[in-house]
C-alpha cells in the first residue's frame, strides 16, 4: 500500500490557510514503472553507509550553546525539521518560539539552514531518567535504549517522550553481512509496478481550524469495484467518488 499525503495548507502572515486546489488523481490503474529503481548503473558509485565524522574537530563546552527543548518541541509540532528548530532557538538566544519562528522564515533560503550545529544538551536532558517512566514506556513495546534517549531529549517528560516515540519511526537495526545467515532475495524487479486507488480521506470545510473528515473506500478491484463513503457512523454507496480535494490517498499494488 502506497500512502500519499498532499500539502493542503500554507502559512499566510503567520496564519495557516487551507489550499483549495484540485489534484487530478485517476481512479483506474496507475503505473509507477518509470520510478522503479534499476540498481547501480555503469559509471555510478554507491553512497557511503554513514558519514565519517571521526575527523570532525572536537567542540568544547564553551562553544556549545544551550537550547530550550520546550521551544524546540513547539517548533517541531509546527512541522519544522528538528535541526532547523535547534538552530533557530540557538541563534535567537532562547528568546521564545515567536523569535525562533521569525528567524526560520528569514533564513528559509539559506543553503546551510539544515546543516546541524553542535548543541549541548540541557541539564535536564543530561540528568538520569526516571526508571518508572522507562518501565512504563518500555512496557508499550519500545526499545529500552530508545525510551531512555527520548526521555532525555524531552527533559524527563514522559508525555513528550511518548509523542516522539509514536511520531518517529523505529531506528533501523544495524545488520552486517557477517551476521546475516543468508541475504534475502531481491524481488523488487519482478513485482508489479501497477497500483490502484483504493481509498482517500477528505477534509470538508474552508478552514484548517474547523471542518470534518470523511473517508472514501473502494470495495473490490477493477471495473467490478464499488466505492463507499464513511462519514462517522454513516456509510453510503458513492457512485461518483471525488478524490480531487482529498488530503491523503491510498494506492494498493495490483496482483
Amino acid at each position: 500500500v502506497l500512502a500519499v499525503q498532499v500539502r493542503r495548507f500554507e502559512l499566510v502572515n503567520w496564519v495557516p490557510e487551507k489550499l483549495d486546489i484540485s489534484v487530478q488523481v485517476p481512479l483506474g490503474e496507475v503505473s509507477l514503472e518509470a520510478y522503479r529503481g534499476q540498481g547501480i548503473q555503469p559509471g555510478e558509485e554507491p553512497l557511503p553507509e554513514s558519514d565519517d565524522i571521526s575527523a570532525a574537530p572536537a567542540v568544547t563546552s564553551q562553544q556549545q550553546p544551550i537550547v530550550d527543548e520546550e521551544v524546540v518541541g513547539q517548533l517541531e509540532a509546527m512541522g519544522f525539521p528538528r535541526v532547523r528548530c535547534v538552530k533557530a532557538v540557538s541563534k535567537t538566544g532562547n528568546c521564545g518560539a515567536e523569535a525562533a519562528m521569525t528567524w526560520i522564515f528569514e533564513h528559509m533560503d539559506d543553503a546551510d539552514i539544515d546543516v546541524p550545529e553542535a548543541v549541548a544538551q540541557t541539564e535536564s536532558s543530561l540528568a538520569a531518567v526516571n526508571p518508572a517512566a522507562v518501565e512504563q514506556l518500555a512496557a508499550m513495546g519500545f526499545a529500552r535504549d530508545r525510551v531512555e534517549r527520548e526521555l532525555r531529549n524531552a527533559g524527563g517528560d514522559a508525555e513528550r517522550a511518548l509523542d516522539r516515540l509514536l511520531s518517529i519511526p523505529d531506528d533501523e537495526a544495524d545488520v552486517t553481512m557477517e551476521s546475516a545467515v543468508e541475504p534475502a532475495a531481491d524481488d523488487s524487479q519482478s513485482r508489479n509496478s501497477a497500483f490502484e486507488l483504493t481509498g482517500f480521506v477528505s477534509h470538508k470545510g474552508s478552514s484548517v481550524h474547523c471542518g470534518h473528515y470523511i473517508a472514501s473506500v473502494r470495495h473490490g478491484s477493477g471495473t467490478d469495484s464499488k466505492w463507499f463513503m464513511f462519514n462517522d457512523s454513516k456509510v453510503v454507496a458513492q457512485e461518483e467518488p471525488q478524490p480531487e480535494q482529498a488530503y491523503v490517498y491510498f494506492f494498493t499494488r495490483l496482483d
